[in-house]
């Protein structure tokens, strides 16, 4: 037993829980974040864990894992969680629905890095052109996948059927020949290549202008009520990128246990092709947010919002404190 316990079990006290002139630890604010895949980004929340940055900023942050990016959008728009990585074309039919949602920061390189439409090696379709008319595996209808590939069919002048898979069956179907192609992203896709199973037709990376791909998608409620929260949970998701740009050695590691990958050459990908490619600091160009609003449009979209309406600059730059 304590001195100060002792003391107060002989007086007959009950002893305060804080003393006084001591403040009581605030409790920390909680944030409730929703990934759509096990994905580079995605690996960000996660990372900011483990390095305890999100500790410093005093967030309990609840991370859950759904079943593609459609998925997400309706517990963002449900009020489930508080923020996610959404296309901006998900973004604007929900916003055009009624949902109260902002992208606030872009989660991507500008470019879609590791992200390839592939057909299996001994394929005869040698272009994109080719596969009009044919079957390309995505993983869901309205997903990220989906959208890249009606806009690389689009600016290929081609129709395409895209069939909804699941993340987890994109490329066993792709192996077993039950599509003619799939867009495969990193790690998937560095993987089919490096393991000679599959051939690119097509490099999103090398062949995409820059734009939001993706950014990350918040309530409206956490952005009026709790904008400090968001700043720190920003913030610190902005140290972290920072962290895994100018510590390979780390970051590596970390990515090996993310994907549960244990080919070096295909995690070594990921970090120079992606990882270090993310802007830190969130901000989304004016040029690149009218681009993903024409790639949209061109993808097949028809929802027609001005950009304000999908996007917010208030939190961005943001400080990698």
């Amino acid at each position: 037993m304590s001195v100060k316990s002792g003391i107060a079990v002989a007086l007959g006290l009950s002893l305060p829980l804080v003393w006084a002139g001591v403040p009581a630890a605030r409790a920390a604010d909680t944030v409730r974040v929703g990934l759509a895949a096990v994905y580079p980004a995605y690996s960000i929340p996660y990372a900011a864990t483990e390095l305890g940055f999100y500790k410093e900023k005093n967030l309990d942050v609840d991370i859950t894992l759904f079943r593609g990016g459609p998925a997400t959008q309706e517990a963002l728009a449900s009020g489930a969680i508080d923020v996610s990585t959404i296309a901006p074309a998900a973004a604007a039919l929900a916003i055009a629905k009624g949902v109260q949602e902002r992208i606030v920061a872009i989660s991507v390189p500008p470019t879609p890095q590791g992200w390839y439409i592939l057909v299996p090696a001994a394929s005869p379709i040698k272009a994109m052109a080719e596969l009009s008319g044919k079957t390309v595996g995505v993983t869901q209808k309205g997903s990220l996948t989906d959208f890249w590939v009606q806009r690389a069919a689009a600016k290929a002048g081609i129709a395409v059927q895209t069939i909804p898979l699941g993340a987890a069956a994109v490329m066993p179907a792709l192996k077993a020949r039950q599509v003619d192609a799939a867009i495969l992203w990193p790690v998937f896709s560095y993987k089919g290549i490096a393991d000679g199973d599959f051939r690119s037709i097509l490099d999103l990376g090398a062949t995409m202008e820059p734009s939001v791909s993706e950014g990350w998608a918040v309530t409206s409620e956490i952005m009026q009520k709790r904008p400090a929260v968001l700043r720190h949970w920003l913030e610190a998701n902005a140290k972290t990128v920072a962290y895994m740009q100018t510590h390979e050695d780390w970051t590596n590691k970390f990515l090996k246990n993310y994907f549960e990958e244990k080919d070096d050459r295909v995690v070594k990908l990921v970090y120079d092709n992606f990882i270090k490619r993310i802007n830190p600091d969130g901000v989304m160009q004016p040029e690149w947010i009218k681009a993903s609003l024409e790639l949209a449009a061109s993808a097949g979209s028809e929802i027609k919002l001005p950009p304000d309406q999908i996007f917010s600059s208030e939190f961005t730059p943001i400080k990698a404190e």
